[in-house]
């Protein structure tokens, strides 16, 4: 599965923030450095290097965020950045439909906050207009902070958005509410692959609605197709082990 926590392994970054444990597997800076390859220059090396703290600093603040969330309703928990992102690993189980959602809210919430932040130093010192690197620096911050939190609230298991339907159905159909979640997130991660699909080909008809569309619309890509392709039939393998169960169940 993936966002599973990966085995510890000798090559583990590990150390304490805010008390709470934190561990950085080796495929993180792997996958980091892939995502940002575009951003390589051999005469500008110092560009890929902070892309890889850029999304370091950006995950460690989204995990802590649910960390903080989960500590904030007694529950202590450790953070672990691995190849697809990070993982906030809770001791115990937190009761509460409402606290889970809670808590799946809090990580896209403290990126947005960070980048709130970065907004507003540099409307106030206007730092990312001293140099192209300072430039880019702000560019990046301001997109993995919101675009990569927004993405990760779409209905899509086990992304925080697919735990937030999951508890919000829950709530209104019961028992049923898990069988309806992963049905949302096989079609919401099915579109989302598809319309990356349609990118990566430049499908003439959505290349003309996207060059209307605002500057923060992303384009999908390979990742994006690859991802939510993934994700979208994890989540129809899990509905078609929930309806085994209740047909075995019910026999």
């Amino acid at each position: 599965m993936l966002f599973a926590e990966p085995e510890r392994t000798a090559y583990d970054l590990n150390f304490r923030l805010f008390r709470f444990p934190v561990r950085v597997h080796p495929w993180f800076w792997l996958v980091t450095l892939i995502f940002g390859s575009n951003r390589f220059h051999p005469d500008h090396p110092e560009r890929i290097l902070v892309w890889i703290a850029i999304v370091f600093v950006s995950i460690l603040v989204h995990e802590l965020g649910h960390a903080v969330a989960f500590r904030a309703f007694g529950v202590g928990s450790h953070v672990v950045l691995h190849s697809f992102g990070g993982l906030a690993v809770p001791w115990d189980n937190l009761s509460g439909r409402g606290r889970r959602a809670a808590v799946a809210l809090a990580g896209p919430g403290a990126g947005f906050l960070l980048a709130a932040v970065v907004w507003a130093t540099n409307e106030s010192a206007g730092w990312a207009a001293t140099g192209v690197l300072a430039r880019d620096s702000y560019i990046d911050l301001l997109y993995v902070n919101i675009a990569w939190g927004v993405v990760n609230l779409l209905p899509v298991f086990p992304l925080d958005g697919g735990r937030v339907s999951q508890e919000v159905f829950g709530h209104f159909l019961g028992h049923r509410g898990t069988r309806a979640a992963l049905r949302l997130s096989v079609w919401t991660g099915g579109a989302v692959a598809v319309y990356s699909l349609l990118c990566l080909a430049r499908f003439a008809p959505l290349m003309q609605v996207l060059e209307q569309a605002p500057a923060w619309v992303p384009d999908g890509g390979l990742w994006t197709m690859v991802l939510f392709g993934v994700l979208a039939y994890q989540s129809y393998q899990l509905l078609q082990q929930l309806s085994w169960t209740d047909t075995h169940w019910d026999q």
